[in-house]
């Protein structure tokens, strides 16, 4: 993994474009959001990068560790 998985979760919750890969990975409640993550981001390819090139920028603009 690039990051940790809370890293990961940190981002996905700070992004405007994440989009889960399906309704089945993300939990049916509005506010349970512990299962956001970029891992389960449909922009998120098998090498563990964000094919819209937002991940660093995220991590930068948030202060994110």
């Amino acid at each position: 993994m690039r990051a940790s998985f809370e890293t990961y979760r940190k981002v996905a919750k700070a992004c405007s474009a994440y989009e889960p890969m399906s309704e089945t990975k993300i939990s049916n409640s509005c506010c349970d959001t512990k299962d956001i993550s970029c891992t389960n981001c449909k922009h998120f390819d098998e090498d563990k990068y964000c094919v819209l090139d937002l991940y660093d920028k995220i991590v930068e603009n948030h202060g994110i560790q």
